[in-house]
Order: structure tokens, then sequence, then C-alpha cells
């Protein structure tokens, strides 16, 4: 009886709110007002801008990938290469508007090479795929006209306090 009512209970409490908003004259425009309000903070809520996204997850995440690799922690290496990917997500998430969210895919076919070495634990593909992610980087740059941006291998590990 209890689980009966529980459920008649949830079917019209719904029901008797929303005839009720309306009777009570408006309920429409309320409503609606406070989805317009809703949307207004959504839209003006804070977004990272594209460097912001570059510095803060892509770069840090390229620079661990490399180590993770180089050390064959494949585990890490895949990690550290979701990371990335997520970066770029969020940009074309974010900046739907902007040149760089479409530019972006043109990582994506390195990406997924450097995916493969990373499955196979192969160190010679993961280095060479490697590479040629790091060279699309400074292609998307030029293309977006951030050609002084230049990305490279990897040599000193900023991470020292992370074991790879």
């Amino acid at each position: 009886m209890k689980r009966l009512s529980f459920i008649l209970l949830s079917l019209v409490l719904p029901f008797t709110l929303l005839i009720s908003c309306e009777r009570s004259g408006g309920g429409k425009n309320r409503l609606q007002a406070r989805i317009d309000s809703l949307q207004n903070k959504v839209n003006s809520a804070y977004k990272p801008g594209t460097g912001a996204l570059m510095n803060t997850i892509v770069q840090p995440h390229h620079i661990k990938l490399w180590f993770a690799g180089q050390n064959k922690n494949w585990a890490l290496a895949e990690y550290e290469r979701q990371e990335v990917m997520g970066g770029f997500e969020k940009i074309q998430k974010y900046h739907k508007d902007k040149p760089e969210a479409t530019a972006v895919a043109m990582i994506f076919p390195a990406m997924d090479a450097v995916e493969k070495a990373i499955k196979e634990k192969d160190e010679s593909a993961f280095k060479n795929s490697f590479a040629v992610l790091t060279n699309t980087c400074n292609t998307c740059h030029k293309a977006l006209k951030f050609e002084f941006n230049v990305i490279k291998v990897p040599t000193t590990n900023n991470f020292d306090d992370q074991s790879f």
C-alpha cells in the first residue's frame, strides 16, 4: 500500500505543481524568465581560452606522454594520451566558433598512431608517431598563424617529482 501511494504521489505531484503555477497567473512567463536567467548565467560562465587549454592540459600531458613512452610505462602513456585528447576535445567543445576548433582535427591521425604504438607496446613506433604528433602540432600552429609557438620532443623532464 505504501508503494502504491508513493507511485501515485510521484505521478500526481508534478502535474499538481504545473497546474498551480498556471492558475496563479503568469506561470509560463515566470518559468520562461527563469529559463532565460539560467541561460544567461550559462552563457556568461567562465570558459578557458584555447591558450589556457593548451598550456594547462595539452602541453604538460604531451611532455608526460613522451616520458611515459620512453620508460615503456604503457599504462601511463595511454592515460597521458587520453589527457592530451581531452584538451583537444575541450577546444572543440568550448570554441566551436574559432578556427582552432576546426584545425585541431588535423591532430587526430597522429594521435591515433600514438595510440596504436602504445597498444602494441612498440617503442620504435611510439618514438616515430610522437615525432609526427609533435610536427603536426607545429603544422597546426603555422596554419593558425601561431608559428612562433614551436613544440619539440621533450629533452628534459619538468616533472621530476613523478616516476615515469
